[in-house]
């Protein structure tokens, strides 16, 4: 596998890395998985990429876990005001424009990202396996050897002398069997088949927490079966990205699905 080692600091700045179309994410795979068309629409329309309220929980959640010191710096807290009045209205208006770029989070989401950090921390499997000794927030940047498409991923945590990765999900629902649901519908085993691969690593692990009380923890880790259908899943994908994006053989347009179901 071709590493391009030169761009690995380029893409540790997060506006650089989301808004870089030259390499391809696993996020944006997904995207191609709905149909190129999808995929070009949010490429061209950077607009429709911003984010939501649970974009910007989870973007909190994964700084207090994994870069505590950037959380601190970069999550504020809304101020408490009615939002329903003039004044508060205004109170509002100015604080996200004195914040703009920073991650704004209403008290009860702060407190809520609070108590499920601590509630990660209080059980040693995840403790241990996100402090050994591994790094957070991880670039990788390579060629696919199987297509040449160029590729880049940001892993939650890598040890690389132990040989696994760990990625940080928010759920409703952290119960094996609901999580294994959201396995196949969101496409994880792709993603953990992406990642592992990028990074050459064998063991790939999703820590799972609900964002409710009592905050249930699930710690998976990904089988061989698993990791091997998404091989298959995210190789296929880059095969439709050379088709319609670098080779050009086929024009992009909405798709038309026929037939029985």
């Amino acid at each position: 596998m071709k590493k391009f080692k030169t761009f690995i600091d380029k893409f540790e700045d997060n506006n650089i890395y989301y808004n870089d179309f030259d390499f391809v994410t696993n996020s944006q795979l997904n995207w191609i998985n709905k149909s190129p068309l999808v995929y070009k629409m949010y490429r061209d329309n950077p607009h429709m990429r911003q984010e939501t309220p649970a974009l910007m929980f989870g973007r909190a959640f994964h700084l207090c876990i994994l870069e505590p010191e950037r959380f601190v710096e970069e999550v504020m807290e809304y101020p408490e005001v009615n939002r329903r009045t003039k004044d508060g209205k205004e109170t509002i208006a100015n604080f996200e424009k004195e914040h703009k770029g920073k991650v704004l989070l209403k008290k009860e989401d702060m407190n809520t990202v609070l108590r499920m950090r601590n509630k990660i921390y209080s059980y040693e499997e995840c403790d241990t396996l996100l402090n050994s000794g591994g790094i957070a927030e991880q670039v990788s940047v390579w060629e696919d050897e199987d297509t040449g498409v160029l590729c880049k991923c940001k892993a939650d945590y890598v040890n690389l002398e132990e040989g696994y990765i760990v990625d940080i999900k928010t759920t409703i629902d952290a119960h094996p069997d609901k999580f294994s649901y959201s396995m196949r519908k969101y496409g994880y085993d792709k993603q953990s088949a992406f990642y592992s691969d990028a990074f050459g690593v064998k063991d790939f692990y999703f820590v799972v927490i609900e964002k409710t009380s009592p905050y249930n923890i699930g710690v998976y880790k990904c089988s061989e079966e698993t990791m091997n259908t998404g091989r298959i899943k995210y190789k296929n994908l880059l095969g439709v990205y050379k088709d319609y994006f670098v080779d050009k053989n086929q024009e992009v347009e909405s798709f038309l699905w026929e037939g029985e179901i």
